[in-house]
């Protein structure tokens, strides 16, 4: 009897955290759709490894001079700092204009009834607010391991330059674009500046 009441008390604990941990997951980044957001699909994500802690991979500390590697490279990842000291690894992608790296993060159009976060920037997207807090962050194209620190662009002419980049890559970002005001998601983009890579 005893041991049942034990096993029904830690059972109710890991239900009340689980709860507790999809909330503060879904409340940390409004702005994807729920359904991506979900409690299930980050543990699927942290499984894929397009969610994590810490970066490996070869790190790189001499200057690059050609970026012309990442346009072959879809996806990306980066490790910002939080303000709890841990990492917080997320995949995203990459455009250049030349020799000019950026980031973009997509904030998307909401379900019928719900909040809209399009406007809502760096607020809606955790790694966002993450960034703008502190812009140094590590980045990993392929398996090479950059030390960079990130930028808001507010420059409409930056803007419209690093959109072009992502727009010219990117297939599925472009028809997203195109599709009718209500429904389209609105762009964010961050320039991308190499540092030194200090790391042990």
């Amino acid at each position: 009897m005893r041991t049942s009441r034990i096993v029904g008390l830690v059972l109710l604990i890991v239900v009340i955290l689980a709860l507790a941990l999809s909330f503060a997951i879904t409340r940390s980044s409004p702005s994807l759709p729920a359904n991506y957001n979900s409690l299930r699909n980050n543990v699927v994500r942290l499984y894929r490894g397009e969610l994590g802690f810490w970066l490996n991979g070869d790190r790189v500390t001499t200057p690059v001079t050609d970026w012309s590697f990442t346009d072959a490279i879809p996806n990306i990842q980066i490790e910002t700092r939080t303000w709890y000291l841990l990492p917080h690894v997320v995949r995203t992608d990459i455009a250049r204009d030349d020799a000019q790296l950026y980031l973009f993060s997509e904030y998307f159009a909401p379900a019928p009834g719900q909040t809209d976060h399009r406007d809502d920037f760096p607020n809606a997207r955790f790694w966002n607010r993450m960034v703008v807090r502190d812009p140094n962050i590590r980045v990993k194209i392929g398996n090479r391991l950059f030390q960079m620190r990130a930028y808001p662009l507010t420059d409409p002419s930056q803007i419209a330059v690093a959109r072009q980049a992502f727009l010219r890559k990117y297939d599925d970002i472009r028809k997203k674009q195109e599709l009718p005001e209500s429904r389209r998601s609105k762009l964010y983009f961050f320039r991308l500046e190499p540092q030194r890579n200090t790391d042990s």
